[in-house]
C-alpha cells in the first residue's frame, strides 16, 4: 500500500493502525506477555489520534506525514509527526 492510499484511509476516520517501532507491553496472539505493536485509532472526524488513554490533535494531514499536537497540564505544547510510510493499517471499524 502506498502513502497516498494510507493517507486516504486515515482521513476517512475510525481506522486502527500501528506504527513501525512503537510497542507496548501486552499479550500476543498466543496469550504470552511481551512487547506487542501499539495500536492507534483515528477518530471519526479525523481530528485526533488516540492510543490507550492518550491522544493528540491533528494539526495537518500533509502529503507524507500527519502533524500532531497536544498540551500538557501546565500548558506546554508538544508537537509530533507520523510518517505514512511507517504506518500499517489494521482494519476499519
Amino acid at each position: 500500500m502506498d502513502i497516498k492510499e494510507i493517507r486516504d484511509k486515515l482521513l476517512v476516520g475510525e481506522v486502527e493502525f500501528t506504527i513501525k517501532g512503537k510497542t507496548t507491553y501486552g499479550k500476543d496472539e498466543e496469550g504470552k506477555w511481551k512487547d506487542v505493536p501499539k495500536v492507534f485509532t483515528v477518530t471519526k472526524g479525523s481530528d485526533s489520534i488516540w492510543s490507550d488513554w492518550n491522544g493528540m490533535n491533528v494539526n495537518k494531514w500533509g502529503p507524507t506525514c500527519v502533524t500532531l499536537y497536544t498540551f500538557d497540564i501546565l500548558g506546554k505544547k508538544s508537537v509530533g509527526k507520523i510518517n505514512y510510510k511507517d504506518i500499517t493499517i489494521i482494519n476499519k471499524k
